[in-house]
């Protein structure tokens, strides 16, 4: 079993927004970094925070020597939240509120209107890629205020800017171009706020595992180019560095080769691949809780979804009207290598993330800040 790590909201990736947006004059009920207020207070013309998708702190810690330059300016370490994964993580940071809130919580999520569990990023279905829906199911089920704008209100003369890879903005096709991006916007007039994101080295790390020479190579990429960043900033500019979650090395469970679980399924199971939620037929809860808790008990942590609710994992706030028909019946929660295979047809994956572990849950504090 691995070093278990549960999420920190009060020293978490949520609270470097809350920083943020209290040095522009925002309220908030959540705590504050004060290692990140101190800086924020030097008054910065420019306020970058830069994540690059899947950098947790055990992936720098693996890549030492690529990382050199990155570990020496890093200040602090903090948790993701919960579920460790790119929505729910990319999410709180962009809303300064924990899961519970938001609603976003996963991957994939079961809307009981549709009948389908449902991809927000790309309003897609997991399960029928073929199926197309006529509406955003996010804006209609989960809506958002993020960050920009209550900056922009509060803050009417900070200028917010968001930069993405090339998935969204074509010619960023390397981590350099977003930096170049983001130089070039720190050296126009005004006050800003900038979100840079990058996502290939979470891709690199699904794909060939937290140890290859392709995710090695990256990381020295990511290293370089942040250094020559930071040599080309002006000293008005202060850059926060960080992750959404790690990656831990996994071994991949066909769920469906457990009929005796699945066939407890009163359909399929949503959120994530190592924090699944299951919805389980009326009278078959023992059954279902028996034969997972046969082949898995050592590796995931089964909750029902009441339990999970009040184990404060997807924080401490006022739950969105939908999140317990997002988490299901049950949630199972992986503490060790396994990961399960949610569709026996899709692709593997080498390495995974949204469980406990201190490789998914970790991430950095890097911190740029020039002024004394």
């Amino acid at each position: 079993m691995r070093n278990i790590v549960f999420p920190d909201y009060n020293k978490c990736l949520m609270n470097i927004s809350t920083s943020i947006i209290k040095h522009y004059g925002v309220e908030t009920k959540f705590s504050t970094l004060s290692i990140l207020d101190k800086e924020l207070n030097k008054n910065y013309r420019n306020v970058v925070v830069i994540l690059v998708d899947a950098m947790g702190s055990e992936i720098l810690k693996k890549h030492q020597a690529e990382s050199v330059f990155l570990r020496n300016h890093q200040v602090d370490t903090l948790t993701s939240v919960f579920p460790s994964t790119t929505v729910a993580a990319t999410t709180s940071i962009l809303t300064a509120k924990p899961p519970v809130n938001t609603g976003w919580i996963g991957w994939l999520q079961y809307v009981k209107e549709e009948d389908r569990s449902v991809i927000f990023f790309f309003n897609k279905d997991f399960y029928d890629s073929e199926h197309e829906f006529d509406y955003n199911v996010s804006e209609k089920y989960v809506p958002v205020t993020k960050i920009y704008n209550l900056i922009e209100e509060k803050s009417g003369d900070v200028i917010t800017k968001e930069i993405f890879p090339e998935f969204r903005v074509p010619e960023h096709k390397a981590f350099k171009d977003i930096c170049n991006s983001v130089l070039r916007e720190t050296k126009e007039e005004g006050k800003h706020f900038i979100y840079a994101y990058w996502d290939k080295l979470d891709t690199y790390l699904h794909e060939v595992g937290t140890e290859s020479i392709k995710v090695k190579k990256h990381i020295q990429e990511i290293d370089n180019d942040i250094r020559d960043l930071f040599e080309e900033l002006d000293d008005d500019s202060i850059v926060i560095i960080t992750a959404d979650h790690g990656q831990i090395d996994v071994e991949e469970v066909p769920l469906w080769d457990y009929s005796e679980i699945t066939e407890t399924f009163k359909h399929n199971p949503s959120i994530e691949a190592r924090a699944t939620a299951f919805f389980i037929k009326t009278g078959l809860e023992e059954q279902f809780v028996n034969n997972f808790n046969k082949h898995f008990r050592d590796s995931f942590i089964l909750y029902k979804s009441e339990d999970f609710l009040n184990s404060k994992l997807l924080g401490d706030d006022v739950a969105h009207k939908k999140v317990k028909e997002f988490i299901g019946d049950y949630i199972a929660i992986a503490i060790d290598k396994y990961s399960f295979k949610l569709v026996n047809s899709k692709r593997g994956f080498t390495a995974q993330h949204a469980g406990l572990t201190k490789d998914e849950m970790l991430i950095p504090l890097i911190v740029y800040s020039p002024k004394k």
